[in-house]
Formats: C-alpha cells, structure tokens, sequence
C-alpha cells in the first residue's frame, strides 16, 4: 500500500501525531489502508501489516519495467516507458515475450504448438516453423536467386537415355507428417546417380517406394513402363541403410540362397569381389565386424544384373580406404545399360563417379542435372552446389 505525506485538510489527529516529527525534520508517512503514522524508516505498517512503499517510489517515472496485475490469470509484466523488454500473457496459454519497444528479439507463441522465435521489429534473424517438424533458420538461399538454377528444376531425361523410373504426383505421408510432397521425377539409363538431401529430405521413403516397400499416398510409379509389382521387383537390386542378412548364416550359405532366389545373380562376380576383399566365404556373418558386413551386403546387390541398383548410404560405414574400391566396384559391377541411385551425405567421396544427382529438399524436387553440366553451369563443385541449394536448412 502507498504511504503518503500530510497534506491540508487531513484530520487533527493525523495532524497533532506528525507535530513530533516534524519539528526532527523527519519524513511524515501514513498507511493509505488503516491511516495510521509509520515511522519513516519501517517497512510494513505496525498496525495493519500493508506493505510500505513511498510516494516517491510510485512517482518513479524511470524504472526499467513496471508491474500490473494480469486480468486475465496471474501477472504480468508491462512495457516500461523507457524501453526494455517486457512480459505479457500469452492468450494461446504459455507465456510469450512481446517485442521491445527499443527493439531486440521476441519470444511468441508458435501456432503449431510450442513456443518459436519471431524475427524483431528492428531486424535480426528468427526461427520459423519447419513443415516437416522441428525449426529452421529461414536463411537465404544464393542458388534460387540464380536464373541459370531454373533450367535444373525440371526432371527431364538426358539426350540418348531410355526412360527407368517415372514418378508422376508422387506424394507419401505418414499421419500429418508429409515425407515426399508430389514429386516429379524421370530417371533414365546408363547412369550413376547421386540422391542428395539432408536428413528427413525423404530421399529414404523415395527409395522404398520405387522398392515396393512402400505405397504412396498418392501418384504412380513406373519401372521400364510397368506399375510397381512382382515384376518391377525382379528389376531393381536395393541395398538397405541396414544389415538385413540373418547373422548366424556364412557368406557361402549366403550365396547359395542368392543363386536359388535370383536368376539374375551372377555368382562368379560375387566370388570374385569378395576374394578381392579378403572375406572369407566360411565366415559367419555376426563374426564380422560392421563394415565387412556391409561390403559383403554390398557385393551380394551389385552381383545381380538389374535394370536398376538403388544403394542407400552404400560407404556410410566403411573405412575411407576400403570407399575406393567399392565405388569403384559400383561403377564396374553394375550392368551398362542399367542406372545406379546412391543415397548419401558423403558428397565429395562419390562425386568422381556421379553422372548425374537429383536433390530432395524437404520432400520436394529441388533439383535434377548432368554433373559435368552443373559443374560448368555454376564454376562449382557438387559439393559446393550443394551446401547453396540447402544453404539455412
């Protein structure tokens, strides 16, 4: 509560109680809740216990923030007039920080749920709302700006080539979560083809859908003119991001069940890598350590002769001595007039051998090219193409 001085008018006893201390010089204070004197240095009322706060303390007019009661729940802090950041109820239920007047970033409520940070009024960055979860800078991207970038939006075949795969209005959700948003993709012969994007771009889901694995949400898909089924499985070799041979069996009894299961497979080829490799073929798979695992899977994929290959992050595990040899076993294994998609961050390892790359951001096409063409297009590395296409992701 507010003490305040004696002013005129005030009655005669509040006037002869202050006359003592008045002729010390001492500051005449009264409780605005019970009207009694409070000794100028006392902090709560001695009678009615309100709490003591001086009219000087209320004239204040250069704090850094002031107090209001919140009519809605609870309190509140409200602009200073000063400036300062300040506190205010966030009517979506959670608190939120409201812009400063004298600027600086601001704390709101993200309508998706959670809270988010909000550009401020006098500039900076912000987070935004990522449409596939989670939060983003929404930082600027140098390649969309190019007008040169437009003529690789487009997937369109390369002079010569015969259509593979085509994906027409290629959408796949899971729930509310949309992991390929209407792609538009063609992917032609003869080709080694790098699927790029960062994590959650959907290049994984893209993969399993052109498996069979998988069914969209909407679109179709075509191997070699035919809807996916039991045919177009027997044209594409798939290499998961994950051992998925049972680890009691040895890699000889691997082979045999290779050879009975797929009459494209070539087992002389197998066997021929695998020796290259110094891999045993008694060896039980779980004796083996991770790496050798995955190059044995490697093998086994590249040995059949399919129309397609598709290897999800094929050197992610191995040691970077051991990656020349399987890229270069890719590029030898493969049948010629087949194509190779190789999902993968590891863009600079696999850039020599990459004929063309397709770029997924965020489960949209964000860019298909010949690499010599992007290469000379833009005066740039893949690598470097790509750290602008996903610049801020």
């Amino acid at each position: 509560m507010i003490l305040t001085t004696q002013n005129p008018g005030e009655n005669t006893e509040r006037s002869t109680s202050a006359g003592a201390a008045a002729q010390t010089g001492e500051a005449v204070l009264f409780c605005t809740n019970c009207g009694k004197q409070i000794p100028h240095d006392s902090k709560f009322c001695n009678y009615c216990a309100a709490p003591v706060r001086t009219a000087a303390v209320d004239s204040r007019q250069d704090s850094a923030s002031a107090y209001q009661q919140d009519p809605v729940n609870g309190s509140t802090f409200q602009p200073d007039p000063m400036g300062g950041n300040s506190f205010q109820q966030n009517p979506m239920g959670a608190n939120a920080f409201q812009p400063s007047p004298m600027g600086g970033n601001s704390f709101q409520q993200n309508p998706m749920g959670g809270n988010a940070f909000q550009p401020s009024p006098m500039g900076g960055n912000g987070f935004q709302q990522n449409p596939m979860g989670g939060y983003q800078f929404p930082m600027y991207n140098p390649m969309a700006q190019d007008p040169r970038y437009k003529q690789f939006q487009t997937s369109m075949l390369q002079p010569g080539q015969r259509e593979i795969v085509r994906c027409t209005q290629v959408s796949k959700s899971y729930g509310t979560n949309n992991a390929l948003n209407s792609i538009n993709l063609v992917i032609g012969n003869g080709r080694v083809i790098g699927l790029l994007g960062p994590n959650g771009s959907g290049k994984t889901t893209l993969i399993k859908l052109i498996c069979g694995l998988l069914t969209p949400t909407t679109g179709s898909i075509t191997i070699n003119g035919a809807p996916i089924g039991a045919a177009t499985k027997a044209m594409v070799s798939y290499l998961p991001d994950r051992t998925y041979i049972a680890d009691w069996m040895k890699i000889r009894n691997i082979l045999d069940y290779f050879s009975d299961f797929y009459a494209d497979f070539r087992r002389p080829l197998a066997e021929a890598m695998l020796g290259n490799l110094r891999i045993d073929p008694n060896a039980v798979m779980k004796t083996l350590s991770k790496g050798t695992q995955e190059k044995v899977q490697l093998v086994l994929v590249m040995s059949r002769n399919a129309s397609l290959y598709l290897l999800d992050e094929p050197i992610a595990g191995v040691d970077p001595v051991a990656r020349d040899y399987i890229l270069d076993t890719i590029i030898r294994a493969h049948n010629p007039d087949s194509s190779v998609v190789i999902s993968t961050h590891l863009i600079t390892d696999i850039e020599p051998v990459l004929n063309e790359v397709i770029m997924i951001k965020y489960g949209n096409l964000a860019l298909q090219g010949d690499a010599n063409q992007l290469r000379s297009t833009f005066g740039k590395s893949l690598n470097d193409i790509f750290k602008e296409v996903f610049a801020g992701c």
